[in-house]
């Protein structure tokens, strides 16, 4: 026990020796949390005696995940293994692929990604006539997901829900996945609390096999994941969540922060234990994120301290302009490159996606190398989606996705049209479309119907031989086969090379998974069967399973390389630099304009977001903005964030250009601050006309505005969003003065 709690600070050893009744652990950035949260777990099971297999552990990444387990094993040896830890979306999966039948589903069931979602939809709102132009797909998507991660059925939302056309989406597109045996991410969630709901006997399994659960990242949890962690923890409630209320900032995609504020009063007996010492920044950069968050109301109060001294101030630059901004940026990494740090040292973080353009320019101009976090995943690939299409339709030839997908990739002479006949054919038969083409004479042209003859024997052929295989030669078969590997080498480009070269990627994982990651699963699973005992086709669907849940991984190699990362700051909340840029640290950009006009909660989300930001930094901090940059094509100004202002100045060093104090008033108050709109008047104004702050002004084009500075006949003017502050000549033609 000694080794387990040395070098632990009070409030660690707290939350790792409670490990009766619930636990609320509210750790803040950097404060060791994942530490604490596996040497409770190696305590558990050396020092309480607790099995590994009535311990679960849950993150939100695979990536946290696998390091969690790592650390397990160090502490514990080899059993540390038998551990269940893993994501929200693997347990399901296990959880499902064991009983989902239960529910109506085969336990062979596949999963849908983002893009296959996107095209069922697609296909639902083309059967249902509704115009895409009207109301995007990426909508109904975006609102079925809500819905789901509210464990609402199209049945719930027709009680609340006004938009009718959300319902009937929504319903076929549910029924589509059913009569595919597929489910997306969201159905993993829901249809596990279903399954606990409606069979007591699954629920009362688990629950007596976690008899202690550890829920790492609570505050990111949505109402779905908060139902199964409820139900779970309800026999023993032997719950331990660990989380931040000041870094909840995925609402967007359901995570509700009263979740972890409201957990005392869902367990009224819980012991609750803060961790504010942080063991990863300067004290200094400490203060700030202290000085910007205390400014939000919906939070549990901690300030966060750190022994590793004062640091450097943090240095504000405020340039000119967003090209000057990025060369900033770029000099600095450039000079500080020379001393001890190097290029795996920097990370630039920016609010938003499209604020990497200037950067990218201006570390390119100087030949710095640098990683764009965000870029197209591994599994998002044409070919390898193309790939595990072809692999699913087999072990599922009803699989009407895949078969879509597929069936003309390569080419082989089977149009869009005539799928479109086979599937209004499929549909009034009941039937799925590879089913369908024996009884579709007439239905397509005979030279089609007889192409499509051959891809159903092919694939049925492959299916036939997928048992003489092991993964990676079946899918050497496949390849060769389908075509699709011919197809590639014809084509004879550096891109079809690349292609083939990530095919050939594919067959080492599956080599790997077969020969190694298998047996973990299974052993996981507490299976009592063994990867050599499997059938290849089993191997097969566990294996493109497991892979739908990768998709946040990032190559060795990549991993390895010394650049510069760029990412977002959404994409950087867990990671640490010793050298951190915050750029656009202006109000209309972070926070975002949005957020200021639509109320507190959205500001208060940005300000989290703001303060996630900070603590990224382990000993130094740039926070950058420009006065002017340019946005949806042209050239606008905007304030410092207010953000900046929530600082102190005492931890700020000051450099660029120095910024003028806003304006008092906003754009609402000052235009209802002069006469009546009835008697408001214009009149043209020419090139001596003079100008003052406070003008109420109006544009051709941005509408109305009010003066905020005067620069000879440069006028910066504050119009409404989505325009913000324009600076302009005051003899533009298009401008006049209102009275």
């Amino acid at each position: 026990m000694s080794q387990l709690l040395d070098k632990m600070n009070p409030q660690q050893k707290e939350a790792i020796l409670t490990t009766e009744g619930p636990l609320l652990v509210m750790a803040g950035a950097g404060s060791g949390k994942t530490r604490v949260l596996t040497h409770r777990i190696a305590y558990l099971m050396s020092e309480k005696q607790v099995s590994p297999y009535n311990i679960l552990a849950i993150t939100f990444t695979n990536k946290a995940a696998r390091e969690m387990k790592e650390r397990v094993e160090k502490l514990i040896g080899e059993r540390g293994k038998d551990v269940w830890i893993s994501t929200f979306h693997s347990m399901c999966v296990r959880i499902l692929r064991r009983d989902i039948d239960l529910i109506g589903y085969d336990l062979n069931f596949g999963i849908l990604d983002d893009a296959d979602q996107l095209s069922v939809i697609k296909t639902v709102m083309e059967d249902l006539n509704l115009d895409p132009k009207r109301q995007s797909p990426k909508y109904f998507l975006s609102q079925i997901s809500n819905a789901k991660n509210e464990l609402k059925t199209p049945s719930d939302l027709n009680k609340e829900f006004e938009n009718e056309d959300v319902i009937r989406v929504y319903e076929k597109y549910q029924q589509t996945l059913f009569k595919n045996n597929r489910v997306d991410f969201d159905d993993l969630l829901m249809l596990t609390v279903h399954l606990f709901e409606k069979h007591p006997e699954v629920l009362s399994f688990y629950q007596n096999k976690f008899q202690y659960i550890h829920i790492d990242e609570y505050q990111d949890t949505n109402h779905a994941q908060y139902k199964i962690v409820t139900l779970l923890a309800e026999k023993f409630r032997n719950i331990c969540v660990v989380g931040d209320s000041d870094q909840s900032i995925y609402s967007w995609r359901g995570a509700n922060i009263e979740n972890i504020l409201s957990f005392e009063s869902d367990y009224p007996d819980a012991s609750v234990v803060l961790l504010e010492q942080n063991y990863r920044s300067k004290q200094m950069i400490l203060n700030a994120a202290n000085d910007v968050i205390k400014n939000n109301s919906g939070r549990r109060d901690k300030q966060l301290w750190s022994d590793r001294g004062e640091g450097e101030a943090i240095e504000y630059h405020r340039a000119s302009d967003g090209d000057v901004e990025a060369n900033y940026i770029a000099d600095k990494i450039a000079y500080m490159r020379r001393d001890a740090y190097d290029y795996h040292d920097f990370a630039v973080l920016y609010r938003t996606n499209s604020q990497s353009r200037a950067i990218e320019q201006a570390l390119l101009r100087q030949n710095i190398p640098y990683r764009l976090v965000g870029g197209q995943s591994y599994f998002k690939r044409k070919e390898i989606k193309d790939l595990m299409a072809y692999l699913r339709l087999i072990c599922n030839p009803d699989d009407d996705l895949s078969f879509v997908r597929v069936v003309n990739e390569p080419k082989r002479g089977i149009g869009a049209a005539s799928i479109d006949k086979l599937s209004h054919f499929a549909a009034e038969s009941e039937l799925s479309l590879m089913s369908s083409i024996q009884d579709a004479t007439g239905v397509v042209a005979k030279a089609t119907l007889n192409k499509l003859m051959d891809f159903k024997t092919m694939i049925y052929m492959l299916r036939a031989q997928i048992e003489d295989h092991s993964l990676a030669s079946f899918i050497d078969l496949v390849l060769s086969q389908t075509g699709y590997l011919e197809m590639l080498e014809n084509e004879n480009t550096i891109e079809a090379d690349s292609r083939i070269d990530n095919l050939g990627e594919f067959k080492s994982m599956a080599t790997q998974f077969e020969d190694v990651d298998l047996d973990e699963i299974l052993a996981e699973e507490e299976s009592e069967e063994r990867a050599d005992d499997l059938p290849t086709m089993t191997k097969l669907i566990i294996l493109l399973n497991d892979l739908m849940l990768q998709t946040d991984t990032e190559t060795e190699e990549e991993a390895n390389e010394s650049k510069v990362t760029l990412m977002t700051i959404h994409a950087a909340k867990g990671l640490e630099f010793p050298v951190v840029f915050i750029c656009g640290f202006e109000d209309g950009i972070f926070p975002l304009r949005s957020a200021i006009e639509q109320g507190a909660d959205d500001l208060e989300e940005e300000r989290r977001l703001a303060y996630v930001a900070i603590t990224r930094a382990e000993d130094l901090l740039f926070i950058t903005n420009a006065q002017s940059r340019y946005q949806y094509g042209m050239r606008s100004a905007n304030p410092e964030s207010m953000f900046i202002r929530e600082i102190s100045e005492t931890y700020l060093n000051k450099t660029g250009i120095e910024s003028r104090p806003r304006p008092s008033f906003t754009l609402k108050e000052a235009m209802e601050s002069k006469a009546p709109k009835r008697q408001i008047k214009t009149v043209s104004l020419n090139s001596g006309s003079s100008w003052n702050s406070g003008d109420k002004v109006e544009h051709d084009t941005f509408g109305e505005g009010v003066v905020v500075g005067v620069k000879g006949e440069v006028i910066s003017i504050a119009f409404s969003a989505p325009h913000g502050i324009k600076k302009l000549m005051g003899s533009h033609p298009a401008l006049k003065k209102r009275s």
